[in-house]
């Protein structure tokens, strides 16, 4: 059975409780700022975290941290769930090779360096360069937006177009 929690946008009294969390998993130690992070909690404890990090041009997924003992119950997946359905456009992360597979689930695709913005791609140069350092295979990961859907088509267009009859209204016969 999974265990009961909630997950709230953070608070300026869990800003120490992010921080600490966030060094002491080894991420990035850069850009906490607790408005934009969501917390997972259970019985009034921060037990997980993670954020977008708003770059000019980018936004960045990360410093995605849930506790040791509550590790394997879902609750990383729900707050990227939850990161994910704040978002409208596109969204970066970087992550260790190894994880490419879990952060497919939520849509995510390997990217190159070409398709990278601002922010997003200096750091990954940054760990490219520096990759002996990290011992591990900094991979970077995006996830587009979804469509803007256009206007329904009327109740005639749409028979029309059910049946093959007649093209949308707009659309010549070419």
């Amino acid at each position: 059975m999974l265990d009961a929690f909630s997950i709230r946008p953070a608070r300026q009294e869990d800003a120490a409780t992010i921080k600490r969390m966030v060094r002491a998993a080894g991420l990035d130690p850069s850009s906490l700022h607790w408005p934009n992070f969501l917390v997972a909690e259970k019985d009034g404890r921060v037990i997980g975290v993670g954020q977008v990090k708003p770059y000019g041009g980018a936004r960045e997924l990360g410093s995605l941290v849930v506790l040791k003992p509550y590790r394997g119950r879902g609750i990383g997946s729900a707050i990227v769930r939850a990161l994910i359905e704040r978002e409208q456009d596109d969204l970066f992360l970087l992550c260790q090779d190894r994880l490419e597979s879990y952060y497919a689930q939520f849509g995510f695709r390997r990217a190159r360096l070409r398709d990278l913005r601002g922010v997003v791609k200096l750091k990954y140069m940054f760990a490219q360069m520096f990759r002996a350092l990290f011992r591990a295979r900094v991979i970077a990961m995006r996830r587009t937006s979804p469509p803007t859907p256009g206007p329904s088509p009327s109740p005639v267009e749409q028979y029309r177009q059910e049946r093959g009859e007649g093209w949308p209204s707009g659309r010549g016969r070419g």
